[in-house]
This record gives C-alpha cells, sequence and structure tokens, in this order.
C-alpha cells in the first residue's frame, strides 16, 4: 500500500503542477485573471501533496483551506468574465474555508475539530467551485467537464474525515481521488486551452457602428467576416465555424431563439458584447429574419428591442448588422428604422 500511495501521489502531484502550468499559459496569452488564480489553486493543491508526503496534517489541512478558497475565487471570476454572473467585491465569498480552518486549528483539541472539520468545510468549498464552473451553457462544454469532475472530486474529499477509519474504504478512495484528481486537471488544461477560453484576437478590422443592410447584401457581408468571432441570429444556418449562430425559429432545440424571446436575445448580444470588449475586439452583431420578429412581436416591440440593441453596440464599441427585406417594408416603416439608427 506504502508503494501504491507514494506512486498516486507522486502522479498527483504532477498532474497538478502541469494543470498549473497551462493555466498560468493562458492567463499570459488572454490575461483573464481567472486563469491565474486557478493556476495558483492548483500550484497550492500541489504543496497539500507535499505536505501529505512529510505528513503534517495542520499545514495539509490549512493549505487545502488556501486551495479552495482560491479555486473557488477563481470559479466565480470565470463565471463573470463569461457573463453569467455580476459581483462586485467575488472575494468576500472565498475566505470561510481559511477562517473555518483556522479556528479549528486555535480551538480545537481533537483530530476532529483541528482537522476533520475543516477538511470537509474546505472539500465543500472545492465541490462548490466545480459546481460554478458546471453552470457555464453549452457552448463551453470543455468548462461544463472539467466543472463536473471537480464537483465529483470535492464531493469524495468530503467523505475522508468520516471514512478515513474504514479499512476497507482505503485502497477505493486512494484510487477514486487519484482518477478525479487526474480527471479535474485534463478537463481543466483543456478548459484554458480551448478557443473559447484563449479567444485569439482575429486578423480581420473591423469598424463599429450600426448597419442596414438589404437581403441581397448580406450573402457578400457574410463571406467578408466569415473567419471572424460574430454572433448571428440567423432564419437559415450557415457553415462558418468562427461564429457562433442562433437560429430564431418556433421550433425548440439546442442553439435555438423562439422568436417572441427578445429578452434572451438581447442577454445573449450584452453578454457576447461585454466579453468582446475585455478581449480587446470590435463585437460583431448580425441580425437577420427582421420581418419574422415583427409577425411575431408587432412592430413596435420589435422597434424598441432594436433600440436596446442600437445602444449595447454604442456603449461597447462594436458593430451591429440588421439585415432587411425592403419589399416587406413600407415607406413610414422604413423612416422609423433609420430613426432608431441614426
Amino acid at each position: 500500500m506504502d508503494s501504491l500511495l507514494v506512486t498516486g501521489q507522486t502522479f498527483s502531484l504532477s498532474a497538478k503542477l502541469i494543470v498549473a502550468g497551462f493555466l498560468i499559459r493562458a492567463y499570459k496569452i488572454s490575461k483573464r485573471r481567472s486563469a491565474l488564480y486557478l493556476g495558483i489553486a492548483w500550484i497550492v493543491s500541489a504543496l497539500v501533496v507535499f505536505m501529505d508526503f512529510l505528513g503534517n496534517e495542520i499545514l495539509i489541512v490549512t493549505l487545502y483551506a488556501l486551495f479552495s478558497s482560491i479555486l473557488f475565487y477563481g470559479s466565480l471570476l470565470f463565471l463573470i468574465e463569461e457573463g453569467q454572473a455580476s459581483l462586485r467585491m467575488p472575494w468576500i465569498l472565498s475566505p470561510p474555508p481559511l477562517v473555518g480552518t483556522l479556528y479549528g486549528i486555535l480551538l480545537g483539541t481533537e483530530w476532529e475539530s483541528r482537522v476533520g472539520i475543516p477538511y470537509g468545510i474546505s472539500a465543500f468549498y472545492v465541490f462548490l467551485a466545480g459546481s460554478i464552473l458546471a453552470l457555464t451553457e453549452f457552448e463551453f462544454p470543455t468548462a461544463r467537464k472539467a466543472g463536473i469532475a471537480l464537483a465529483l472530486f470535492g464531493l469524495h474529499e468530503m467523505d475522508y474525515p468520516v471514512l478515513r477509519s474504514v479499512e476497507w474504504f482505503a485502497p477505493f478512495g486512494f484510487a477514486l481521488g487519484a482518477v478525479l484528481t487526474v480527471l479535474s486537471a485534463y478537463f481543466m488544461a483543456k478548459m484554458v486551452l480551448s478557443e473559447s477560453f484563449i479567444k485569439k484576437k482575429p486578423k480581420i478590422k473591423v469598424e463599429p457602428g450600426i448597419k442596414i443592410i438589404t437581403s441581397e447584401d448580406y450573402k457578400a457581408v457574410a463571406n467578408s467576416l466569415k473567419e471572424y468571432p460574430v454572433l448571428a441570429f440567423l432564419r437559415k444556418p450557415v457553415e462558418f465555424p468562427s461564429w457562433t449562430v442562433y437560429m430564431i425559429t418556433s421550433i425548440s432545440g439546442e442553439m435555438k431563439i423562439h422568436p417572441t424571446n427578445l429578452a434572451r436575445i438581447s442577454e445573449i448580444v450584452s453578454r457576447y458584447l461585454q466579453e468582446a470588449n475585455s478581449s480587446g475586439i470590435t463585437g460583431v452583431v448580425i441580425l437577420d429574419g427582421l420581418e419574422f420578429l415583427v409577425t411575431y412581436n408587432g412592430l413596435q416591440p420589435v422597434l424598441k428591442f432594436l433600440a436596446t440593441l442600437r445602444d449595447m453596440a454604442f456603449v461597447n464599441n462594436a458593430l451591429l448588422v440588421v439585415v432587411l427585406d425592403e419589399g416587406s417594408w413600407d415607406e413610414r416603416e422604413r423612416a422609423m428604422l433609420r430613426r432608431i439608427f441614426e
């Protein structure tokens, strides 16, 4: 069992240091603070393994608390960067594992109060950090997989104070912990190396503004932007891998939006533009099927919706392209559209 333990610890230490290296590298490329803090967390986790070699329980539980606090903070930053949360001071939610651990060490006399309970609290925060990553929407599947693996790892770590004295469980628990550690590290490495996370700046230069184009002009505009990270809401699919495309349709399904759900379109546009702005690129939003939206919502709600998109584009220094079938609009309606975009 000792040789198996040493082998597993060495393997776990290596995996944690490797994923920390990937995270730090991703931070240098993308300047995403979440990558920096997640990388620091895994370095601290590697120190936990080293302390385990030395058998120092107090340092193990203290460093483990530090790991879970930083990991939780990094996960919150990731959710904020993805536009799926809005927190002014996310760091204020991170200290409980450290506070609980310090109180347990200073005030406790038994193993359970000095090590067991603090360890369990820290493991619970690892579970919460994984759950936060797993909340990422389906457009970012590698983040979701990393979160699920990390949440399972945290749940497994929570059983250690309870089952540590059960002899038959020790080999199984050790093996399961090693597997979940490696899986968490593997999926997190894939997450930060993915294009969705790094978001390399496109070579095409785009001027911000508002454009109303005809259906005939749409094909030429789309081809000129086919390698750009465009957010598009369309009636017909396109085969541009760089685009994120939502189909406007009454049929439900993945990457489909019902024409009456204008609020959902606004939410997605807002998140995308903030993300593009923070990445230093000009966001580009293409909206086709305007006539279809009017059929389901009426003219006035759609005009208000377009005014909201216009304001988002101006605030985020982005390009909004609206595709118009001129034959479907009379002169009065076209004049109203022009006034919105002036």
